[in-house]
């Protein structure tokens, strides 16, 4: 169970997800809660039903009768979802906490919808500038140095009559491309990736160079290599930059209102990391996430015998009781990141370059479950959990993740069961087509025997009524829509196993 996410399809990395539906499906949404099929006693609504489909892979949507298609293979999830429930397996530790981290991120995401997303203002002006600077491409190159007497030195060069391009190319090397001290973008993507250099572009012509420009990392001495402004629009690409430059502007802002209200929450609570907690739990993350030569070369156990003395021995520590963030009006125990880091732990990642490094990386991802959970129990005192919203998708997610624990279990029991998975005398076939012939031959006979189970009923004629993209189209293609920045990575809304295509 350690790696359920092997099951949880594509849960692709959440700030806050912004909804975006295909065209031509706001009428069905008058209907949302009517009721495409039942399979015992789940329900599986139109709203369910269209926001899986249209965010789901695209072997359905290739398929002759598409909906009926996804319905199938939605009721098979259903059915070993069921399955699931009925024994007990949504009592795991591990089960509740990736539901618990799913209905987390469903509340905090209302929450940011009241009380970021609702008060974004912009004026057409903010947009017309971010339009303008998408039809700009530019050319840069620079000149860098950290200290301020060798940029003295190069700007004197310059203004004696030295070629720009020969200084540029003295400072290339084995180490340091072309790359690194030159870019082409637009205009726009410049401003995003550094606004004060945006703004010294501003001021250039072809050919001319900046006077030397502090930052925080040293000086910079920048060219004006090459610049040119798309002069033909056509209608139907200028609406698209319009629409682009007013989502730009909505994030940028959104963004800004988010880090503030966050930093207000965090300031509120004003956490405090302990010191020997911390390296404890170092030392435990360093057991799963170092190779065994470098967990022993950083001397991880070593680390870890040191800081557990006053807590007892190894066998005895209790990480439920060791408290290692205290915050105004709650504490955080290790037992609590470690629950958070095991749900995300095919998304964390941790710099393994040093020891420091290490140590830095970990600090921050302790920081980033800090503000997870500041924000959940946030949204919590405002009484976001009870939303219908989050108790109806919160109920979609944990029928997920019930279906993916038992395909889960499946194939632990085949793996198990078949320790030498392949004989001698058969190389035809690997450990994996091995495990996937033999997974499918255990799933088609489950949902055989709970299909006689269960009953089953579909509304054909809602079913037929409701419209989504890309119905029978042979040339539907695959996309996922992600959500970056939340709580946890994750698709918009659970979608079928791409695993059903090989039934197809």
């Amino acid at each position: 169970m350690k790696k359920l996410s092997f099951c949880l399809i594509v849960l692709i990395s959440a700030a806050f997800f912004q909804e975006v539906l295909p065209q031509s499906k706001e009428a069905d949404y008058r209907n949302k809660d009517s009721v495409v099929a039942t399979i015992g006693n789940i329900e599986i609504t139109s709203e369910e039903f269209i926001k899986g489909y249209e965010y789901g892979p695209a072997f359905y949507k290739r398929a002759k009768d598409s909906k009926k298609n996804f319905l199938e293979h939605l009721v098979k999830e259903k059915l070993l979802a069921l399955e699931g429930y009925s024994k007990g397996l949504d009592t795991l530790k591990e089960v509740k906490g990736y539901s618990n981290a799913f209905t987390d991120d469903l509340a905090t995401e209302e929450l940011y919808k009241d009380e970021i997303q609702r008060k974004v203002t912009y004026i057409q002006t903010e947009i017309d500038t971010v339009a303008a600077q998408k039809i700009i491409d530019v050319e840069i190159q620079w000149l860098y140095t950290p200290d301020r007497g060798e940029i003295m030195k190069l700007q004197d060069s310059l203004n004696a009559g030295k070629n720009f391009q020969k200084l540029f190319e003295r400072q290339l090397n084995d180490t340091i491309a072309v790359g690194d001290r030159s870019l082409k973008s637009s205009r726009y993507q410049l401003e995003m990736k550094n606004p004060a250099l945006g703004k010294i572009v501003d001021t250039l012509k072809i050919g001319k160079y900046s006077l030397p420009i502090k930052t925080g990392d040293g000086w910079y001495i920048v060219l004006m290599k090459d610049f040119s402004k798309k002069l033909i629009v056509t209608e139907t690409e200028q609406d698209k930059i319009k629409n682009e430059a007013r989502q730009a502007v909505m994030k940028t802002k959104m963004d800004e209102l988010s880090d503030k209200y966050v930093n207000e929450l965090m300031l509120a609570e004003n956490p405090t990391i302990k010191r020997k907690p911390l390296q404890i739990l170092r030392s435990y993350i360093a057991r799963y996430e170092l190779p065994k030569e470098k967990y022993d070369q950083w001397e991880m156990e070593k680390k870890l015998n040191e800081a557990i003395k006053e807590y007892g021995s190894k066998e005895s520590l209790d990480y439920s009781k060791i408290v290692f963030a205290e915050l105004k009006d709650y504490d955080i125990t290790l037992n609590d990141f470690i629950a958070w880091y095991r749900t995300r732990d095919q998304y964390v990642k941790f710099s393994k370059q040093s020891f420091s490094a290490f140590s830095r990386s970990l600090e921050q991802m302790v920081w980033r479950m800090i503000r997870d959970k500041v924000l959940s129990a946030t949204a919590k005192l405002k009484g976001y959990y009870n939303r219908k919203i989050v108790l109806e998708q919160s109920k979609w997610w944990r029928d997920k993740i019930l279906y993916a624990a038992v395909k889960n279990e499946m194939i632990n029991s085949i793996t198990i069961e078949n320790k030498e998975v392949l004989s001698e005398d058969d190389k035809s076939q690997s450990q994996s087509e091995f495990i996937e012939e033999e997974l499918t031959k255990k799933l088609f006979r489950k949902i055989s025997e709970l299909k006689k189970k269960y009953d089953i009923k579909i509304n054909e004629k809602l079913l037929g009524n409701i419209k989504v993209s890309d119905e029978e189209d042979v040339k539907a293609i695959e996309f996922y829509t992600i959500k970056r920045g939340g709580l946890i990575p994750r698709t918009p809304y659970p979608t079928i196993d791409n695993y059903w295509a090989r039934w197809q």
